[in-house]
């Protein structure tokens, strides 16, 4: 499916999601018609606050709604079986737009009253307003409609197994849920990217340092007291001891993304297949070196996406990321 952005100016498709929300109590509910359903998300001092609504994949076909990240088969292959098994969507997919702030305001009217759900999982608390209101509804669909493009924050295995089951079954007609797919919009400014560690064997020479200083990408290595990424500098850890991997400037903004320069030269030098993720029993049982990329910023992101390109898979971390189960909408 293809996700060159779009050349015309037309607004993003949207309508009131068609769906259940878990409610307190822990059973779901149906979510009424038309309605507007406003989503945030809270932990510590961080908040964001989106609404839910079903995007039309037409949209991503059209690259109205835009990838920035590589998929792992493996991935979509497990969640296509799963989204033909049950015909459920289990979780919204996170979309980011920019500011707008008449879309902000009509949400935030919403939210001066308690939320009809509220649920905690982890450190993060979910709330969920429910507004029964036809009129409302056409108004916050407008407001979206005006958004041009979108950009897939969490979920790009998602949105890449609903565009294929959309593809399978065209023949229901464009008002069929499988034409959509269930999302929650953000605005870019409410949004938190954390960095996607890499965790990889040492390789059997050990010489990994100086691999590493002696690559063209790196400019020096110093060791550090603590892991202190920043832009253009990937923290480091080898046997207990940190250190700060300058990389040299790149004038072209995407080659030099951090987690590009890792994945694509970096780890190559070091004849690594693959990476791991630094939360794995793998990482705490072997003998390996952690990279900590710092991550992109938003606007990296858009514009990355705005171009065509991909950054490598697990370049971002949104934090915090919808809860699963918390919305779910049947396919069939």
């Amino acid at each position: 499916m293809s996700t060159t952005p779009a050349l015309d100016r037309r607004g993003i498709t949207t309508r009131p999601p068609r769906a259940q929300v878990r409610t307190t109590s822990g059973q779901y509910a149906r979510l009424p018609s038309p309605a507007v359903v406003v989503y945030r998300m809270e932990t510590g001092r961080h908040r964001q606050t989106g609404v839910v609504l079903e995007v039309s994949l037409d949209d991503y076909r059209t690259g109205r709604i835009r990838c920035h990240e590589a998929t792992q088969p493996d991935r979509e292959r497990e969640l296509e079986e799963l989204t033909e098994a049950t015909g459920i969507e289990q979780m919204p997919v996170m979309l980011v737009h920019r500011r707008h702030p008449l879309l902000r305001a009509q949400l935030a009217e919403i939210t001066t009253t308690a939320p009809d759900v509220r649920v905690t999982t982890g450190e993060v608390t979910h709330s969920v307003w429910i507004r029964r209101d036809a009129e409302r509804a056409r108004a916050v669909n407008f407001e979206v409609s005006r958004i041009h493009a979108l950009y897939i924050a969490d979920g790009h295995h998602r949105m890449r197994v609903a565009g294929r089951y959309a593809d399978r079954h065209r023949d229901l007609g464009p008002t069929h849920p499988a034409a959509y797919t269930l999302a929650a919009l953000f605005p870019a400014d409410e949004m938190r990217i954390l960095g996607y560690h890499r965790c990889v064997p040492v390789p059997p020479d050990g010489e990994v340092l100086r691999q590493l200083a002696t690559h063209p990408a790196t400019m020096r290595i110093e060791a550090a007291a603590a892991p202190e990424a920043a832009p253009g500098v990937i923290a480091v850890r080898l046997d207990e001891q940190w250190y700060r991997l300058h990389l040299r400037t790149r004038r072209d903004p995407y080659h030099g993304l951090d987690a590009r320069v890792l994945d694509e030269e970096l780890l190559p030098e070091l004849a690594v297949d693959g990476h791991h993720n630094v939360d794995t029993c793998w990482c705490a049982t072997h003998r390996t070196i952690h990279f900590a990329p710092h991550p992109p910023s938003i606007d990296q992101l858009m514009s990355t996406s705005d171009a065509g390109l991909v950054m490598p898979a697990k370049s971002t971390w949104f934090d915090p990321k919808p809860a699963p189960n918390l919305f779910r909408r049947r396919l069939r």
